[in-house]
């Protein structure tokens, strides 16, 4: 999925079905053009190489021998049907490291069950925290895949903790994460709420467990909307005073716990306010006052952000079958080693030659082989 949805989009399809490519174009070579593989994978060398073949296997293996750290998320137990689980891959590399992150683990009932980000949202009651009280579960938005993002980070994580082991011990180690065991810890209020009180949380929309107002609020233009966030009496007063409305001095509101009870109320008031002023600035009016309040901004919005211009944040990146374009950029700084986009996305297979050859040492006449066998390469198979 990660090039696209399916090899080759039929014709007309890609501006519905299939959307995710410049200009809503395939072109000739759709896996290397679409937007999940842009977004996801600078800095990175790829090779295609077939796995479900014996002298892929062996490839795979040679790999191993000179690595580190293996990462794979296919369904459980499909590494072991290509030979490459890791009791026998430690065989050829003993210090290996092996991650193996699938939605639902190693062990248990479920093993072996697929799964998406969709399902481990689902499966673990995420889905059921999300969305409005008057919501019908067919509704629920399933784009924002929590876990998948989650996911990621602790894969790094523990990376780095076994890395850490191995070159203390000269031992690696199989790690096995659930995908959904490692969402459950960020809903541990939720978790905790029901093993204290019995109660089960319900859904809050854009509301906030103790704080209030806490919510997005329609303002001036079509589809343009800011969030408040207000944590104590003192932000309270100084929102009051910065907007001038007079419904903020109601005695009802001048506790925490009085504009939690009068949330309804509260928020068409508030929204009264906001509909007369840009979103923006909204945000500058109320964070001169230490407000928190931020507006809602569409991607084009964000590429013209000044905040983000001036720091610099999306980068050009050139890539042979999608030209120039600004790419988010690094979400942290380090001080004594920054880091740079070095390398676009990479295409299929684009670095066959140098991992091959280079890496591993096959002879170009092996590679030839190779390629001639379709063992590597750099398109997906016709019928694919």
């Amino acid at each position: 999925m990660t090039r696209g949805l399916v090899a080759r989009p039929p014709e007309g399809l890609a501006k519905g079905l299939y959307h995710g490519y410049p200009d809503y174009e395939p072109g000739a070579r759709p896996w290397d053009r679409w937007y999940q593989l842009h977004a996801t994978n600078r800095n990175k060398l790829a090779i295609g190489l077939e796995l479900d073949t014996p002298r892929g296997s062996e490839i795979y293996k040679k790999l191993v021998k000179i690595s580190d750290i293996i990462m794979e998320n296919f369904s459980q137990g499909t590494m072991d049907r290509l030979g490459l689980g890791y009791d026998i891959l430690k065989q050829v590399n003993p210090q290996i490291i092996m991650i193996s992150a699938s939605g639902l683990g190693k062990e248990g009932p479920y093993k072996g069950y697929s799964t998406f980000g969709t399902n481990v949202d689902s499966i673990t009651g995420n889905m059921a925290l999300r969305g409005f009280p008057d919501d019908d579960m067919t509704m629920k938005d399933c784009s924002p895949v929590w876990a998948d993002n989650v996911a990621a980070g602790t894969v790094s994580f523990a990376a780095l903790v076994a890395l850490h082991y191995l070159q203390n011990t000269g031992k690696g180690q199989f790690i096995d994460i659930s995908q959904a065991e490692n969402l459950l810890p960020h809903m541990g209020e939720s978790i905790m709420e029901y093993t204290m009180n019995g109660r089960l949380p319900l859904v809050m929309g854009n509301r906030d467990h103790a704080m209030a107002p806490h919510g997005c609020y329609p303002c001036l233009g079509t589809n343009k909307w800011v969030t408040i966030a207000i944590s104590s009496d003192a932000e309270w007063q100084a929102f009051g005073e910065a907007i001038g409305c007079e419904w903020t001095k109601d005695h009802r509101f001048e506790t925490a716990l009085g504009r939690y009870r009068h949330q309804d109320e509260l928020d068409g008031l508030i929204s009264s306010w906001t509909v007369a002023q840009d979103n923006f600035e909204a945000m500058y009016v109320l964070q001169s006052v230490g407000v928190t309040a931020s507006p809602v901004v569409s991607p084009s919005t964000a590429y013209s952000d000044p905040h983000l211009k001036e720091r610099g944040f999306f980068k050009e990146v050139t890539h042979r079958e999608t030209d120039t374009n600004l790419y988010p950029g690094m979400f942290f700084k380090f001080s004594r080693t920054p880091a740079e986009v070095r390398l676009p996305p990479p295409c299929l297979g684009e670095h066959n030659e140098f991992v091959l050859k280079e890496l591993l040492g096959i002879s170009e006449e092996e590679y030839t082989d190779l390629e001639k066998n379709n063992i590597i390469g750099t398109e997906y198979l016709p019928g694919a």
